[in-house]
């Protein structure tokens, strides 16, 4: 498999974020990889989704002298305006042909996960489904919970209670199809792997298979 990379920036009034997009040989769908700081999003498996064929496009939306603050990553409004930016930036390259027209998915995790729920909820037509690993879904607001139509995927760690019951409260209010997963009792590896396999799966169901 060959990845072609292609920066992607988005400015913004206050700063400039920068993204490395990976495109594997016909690609067929968009995965963003919603993260706050450098290493606490879910970008560990994008490997095995880049062999699946589909392309990422990992950025941060927090600069490095904003994550010293400990809230930083709890700050939802800002996230989720950066986050809509990235969309915008990435459909408004593919509407000048800059890169191909496909579907886009958004993969989430932790504090991100709040944030990827309320975009994918105003931006229905733009995000297709998404995946959340761990997080607090309810978090994105229950205006934005029950206009959701983006299939979601919301997979916990062994043991991680709170976020279990916290998406099961929140199923009754989402319009689309959710599923709640929790991965098995194993190693890391075993985990990651897992949690790539779901996320595989999933993103063809309900992102490939229906289309742009």
């Amino acid at each position: 498999m060959t990845l072609h990379h292609e920066p992607l920036a988005v400015h913004l009034p206050e700063l400039t974020l920068h993204g490395d997009l990976a495109l594997p040989d016909a690609a067929r769908a968009y995965l963003v990889f919603v993260s706050t700081c450098a290493g606490s999003g879910a970008a560990a498996f994008a490997a095995p989704l880049q062999q699946a064929g589909f392309a990422t496009l990992q950025i941060d939306l927090l600069q490095s002298e904003e994550c010293r603050f400990a809230d930083a990553g709890g700050h939802l409004p800002l996230l989720a305006k950066r986050l809509l930016a990235v969309i915008g930036q990435l459909h408004q390259q593919i509407g000048l042909d800059v890169i191909p027209a496909l579907p886009v998915g958004l993969v989430a995790s932790g504090q991100a996960t709040p944030a990827a729920v309320r975009v994918a909820a105003q931006r229905d037509q733009d995000i297709r489904a998404l995946v959340c690993h761990g997080g607090l879904i309810d978090l994105a607001g229950l205006q934005y919970l029950k206009v959701l139509q983006a299939p979601l995927l919301f997979v916990a760690d062994p043991g991680d209670t709170p976020a279990v019951d916290n998406a099961r409260r929140a199923q009754p209010h989402l319009p689309g199809i959710c599923k709640v997963e929790v991965l098995p009792e194993a190693d890391a590896l075993a985990r990651a792997e897992r949690l790539a396999a779901l996320s595989i799966d999933w993103f063809h169901s309900h992102l490939i298979a229906k289309g742009r």
